[in-house]
């Protein structure tokens, strides 16, 4: 007896060998067909869980693209939007900067204006010719405390910035002071403004100089308001508002063989210059005489004569050698210097028509033409077109207070010119408010066209990066439902065995 299902050598018969072989062949195959099946599956689970996650991520945030890889080229485009709005947002904020300094520019300059009224009306009153000294010192009192607010004002600060000081960190205006008196108003501030972009090419100053801002800019001829004989010379000076030029005796010089001498006083007592005036002796008479003056009598033991002309002009003269029975006309030279900063520094007089006089203190230059040179004395000159606020206040008060020792007449005519620059300072103050305004008015239209761009851009960003919530809403149900379906056909087949698979 053999066992059942084997031949005589204990073998599997071949039917049944080859019955196990197609048995392994399907239940490899089958396999096969689940792991794939498997494999599908997981690999939809996995896809659609992403993509659940992703849609669950923009309900969350409201926002279609959460990253680049949601969308490469509307990622790309929300990026350039944002970015532009990013930018206009700077310029809006820097706008904002420069009007709320334009404003602060724009108030000072209303008080500045108000100030300059009170004190053109002070002008006024000191030039009417009914007001004597008292009553003009007591205007130089109050221009004095109109000058120190003036001051005070254009020192003024925005966001620790000098709203007149341009590019300069330092306070604008020093006030160069003499007694506790304010003589000079220096401007230290910067020569450019500090341009702020406001937006893609355009630019506004938010400081101003105030050498510009506060000082007229259409310089004149000068005008020269004394008596000395100095005119304008040729070239261009450089001076500016209005200064006193200082004329000086030096030497007196006669020509010829008269024996004529100058006196002792003569270098500092002489108040001729130039070469236009003469001495008429006449020794046999005893008598010497200074242009058209009276002839004055000598002995010829005379060291210190003093003659005179018509004009008041006068010399002092030796007469010791006066030559013998001498009659005629002597010819003079007398020399003398310019200073245009009160003798600090002085130049020779060339009686030539382009003299240079230099202002030691800061280096500008007043030309004079000195010709007609005739004698010493204060001259008042005065630069049209290049007055500014503070020098026209300072020679206002200076000329209510008479402090050079002018006489009522050229007084007068010193006040009148000092009502004129205060006139064309207030014309500068108005024309610098004006573009102030103009300036404000723009910068509120731009802040609109600037906050529409980026609106705008920021819309354009949210079309491309917001999601549809009900869109969203949709295809959320949609994917959870077929996830669920997913899982479910998923966990069917891990309760599945091997052999549900196999024929028995």
């Amino acid at each position: 007896m053999h066992a059942r299902g084997t031949d005589a050598a204990g073998m599997p018969p071949l039917d049944c060998e080859r019955q196990c072989t197609g048995r392994r062949r399907k239940e490899e195959h089958t396999m096969a067909g689940w792991t794939s099946i498997m494999n599908v599956t997981q690999q939809a689970l996995r896809s659609q869980g992403e993509e659940l996650a992703r849609l669950q991520a923009a309900a969350a945030s409201g926002a279609r693209i959460n990253r680049a890889s949601d969308d490469p080229t509307g990622a790309f485009k929300v990026l350039d939007f944002r970015a532009d709005a990013a930018s206009l947002e700077t310029y809006m904020r820097n706008l904002d900067a420069v009007t709320e300094s334009l404003q602060t520019v724009s108030d000072i300059l209303q008080n500045m204006s108000a100030s300059l009224a009170r004190a053109q009306a002070l002008a006024s009153q000191a030039s009417s010719g009914t007001y004597d000294a008292r009553s003009r010192a007591a205007i130089a009192t109050e221009i004095d405390c109109i000058l120190e607010s003036l001051v005070s004002f254009a020192n003024r600060q925005y966001r620790d910035r000098y709203v007149f000081g341009g590019g300069a960190a330092e306070a604008p205006y020093a006030a160069v002071r003499q007694g506790g008196r304010i003589v000079r108003v220096e401007y230290r501030g910067g020569a450019d403004g500090v341009p702020v972009p406001v937006a893609a090419g355009v630019e506004y100053d938010a400081i101003l100089v105030g050498d510009r801002a506060l000082r007229a800019a259409a310089r004149g001829q000068p005008l020269f308001l004394g008596h000395t004989g100095a005119a304008p010379g040729a070239g261009t000076s450089s001076v500016r508002g209005d200064v006193w030029l200082t004329v000086r005796h030096a030497a007196t010089a006669y020509a010829g063989a008269s024996g004529i001498a100058p006196g002792a006083s003569s270098a500092a007592g002489d108040t001729i210059l130039g070469t236009g005036h003469t001495l008429t002796i006449d020794q046999p008479a005893g008598t010497v005489a200074l242009d058209d003056g009276t002839p004055v009598a000598f002995t010829g033991d005379e060291t210190d004569l003093r003659l005179a002309n018509a004009a008041g002009d006068a010399v002092y003269v030796d007469t010791r050698a006066v030559a013998a029975g001498f009659q005629g006309t002597v010819a003079i030279r007398a020399d003398g210097t310019l200073s245009i900063d009160d003798g600090a520094s002085a130049a020779a007089a060339t009686f030539a028509p382009g003299d240079a006089v230099t202002d030691s203190r800061d280096g500008r230059v007043l030309y004079v033409d000195t010709t007609a040179l005739a004698r010493v004395g204060v001259e008042p000159v005065r630069l049209p077109g290049t007055n500014d606020l503070f020098g026209a206040l300072i020679a206002l008060r200076d000329a209510a207070l008479n402090s050079r020792g002018l006489s009522a007449e050229d007084t007068a005519a010193v006040l009148g010119k000092a009502r004129d620059a205060l006139q064309e300072v207030s014309g500068r103050l108005t024309e610098t408010l004006t573009a102030t305004g103009a300036k404000l008015q723009a910068l509120a239209g731009l802040r609109e066209n600037l906050d529409a761009a980026k609106g705008f851009s920021e819309q354009r960003a949210s079309a491309i990066e917001d999601v549809d919530l009900v869109d969203l809403a949709a295809e959320l149900a949609r994917l959870q439902t077929l996830y669920q379906v997913t899982m479910a056909s998923a966990a069917r087949m891990l309760t599945l065995s091997l052999f549900d698979y196999l024929d028995t």
